[in-house]
């Protein structure tokens, strides 16, 4: 498994840890990830950034809650293909074991992402997102990021 590279003791602390993920786009891939010990998870990957964290949920109020950071740097096309099948899985007790299993595994046929150039998404001035981004969802509607996605 790909190893948490670092851990925040919240969402606030994360996205002021560097502040390109403030003004980033972000897309959800999976809401409910569960770990066989109980806890659940938020997984999202940052555009700018290209990377893969882990928001585990809390009992408290909204934004509490923990940041795992997945070591290494992602891109669009990495996660689709190490992710392909992952809505199936999301949800069920162990998906987050199989989660940290699929992006620790290269990409056949590619270079890791840290490898390469960072290739970026044109931001848009509408404020709509790509379908594809749209297709795995949004993070507009978590609590941290709903007021920075309405600018």
């Amino acid at each position: 498994m790909k190893p948490i590279a670092r851990t925040y003791l919240s969402l606030a602390a994360f996205y002021a840890s560097d502040p390109r993920r403030r003004s980033s786009r972000e897309r959800d891939v999976g809401l409910w990830w569960r770990s066989d010990r109980g806890p659940t998870y938020r997984a999202a990957w940052v555009q700018e950034t290209g990377e893969l964290y882990l928001f585990q949920h809390a009992l408290t109020g909204p934004g509490s809650g923990s940041v795992h950071l997945i070591s290494g740097t992602f891109d669009a096309a990495d996660l689709d293909d190490q992710l392909d099948g992952w809505r199936e899985r999301c949800g069920r007790a162990g998906s987050l074991e199989w989660l940290l299993d699929a992006v620790s595994r290269p990409v056949a046929g590619r270079p890791p992402a840290e490898a390469r150039p960072a290739a970026r998404v044109p931001r848009r001035s509408s404020g709509s997102s790509p379908a594809r981004y749209r297709q795995l969802g949004s993070s507009a509607g978590h609590p941290a990021r709903r007021a920075r996605t309405r600018a």
